[in-house]
């Protein structure tokens, strides 16, 4: 599937908050919190989610942004423009 550039990054940019917000989903997947009183277990809080599922999608993820950035450095290898400048101008100190 084809795409432009400006579309890959915003995607980029999108599935990037995602595996942010998965990371922390995973973070409080790995424990059971167990709320007491008096001596008696109140509250008892399991998981909604499986922590294994969830890894492997945020690994799916950060596999899909890999590959996205490797074909964006591609393209960009390969992209010429044209503009005039010189760098030693630019670059050079003040005086």
């Amino acid at each position: 599937m084809q795409t432009t550039i400006s579309k890959a990054l915003a995607l980029q940019k999108a599935v990037r908050g995602r595996v942010g917000e998965l990371q922390g989903l995973r973070g409080n997947l790995s424990t059971t919190h167990s709320l007491y009183s008096g001596g008696a277990v109140n509250e008892t809080v399991k998981p909604e989610y499986d922590v294994k599922a969830v890894d492997k999608k945020i690994t799916e993820l950060e596999l899909f942004l890999f590959n996205l950035d490797a074909s964006i450095k591609e393209s960009n290898a390969k992209t010429n423009i044209d503009m005039e400048y010189n760098a030693e101008k630019l670059l050079a100190p003040l005086s």
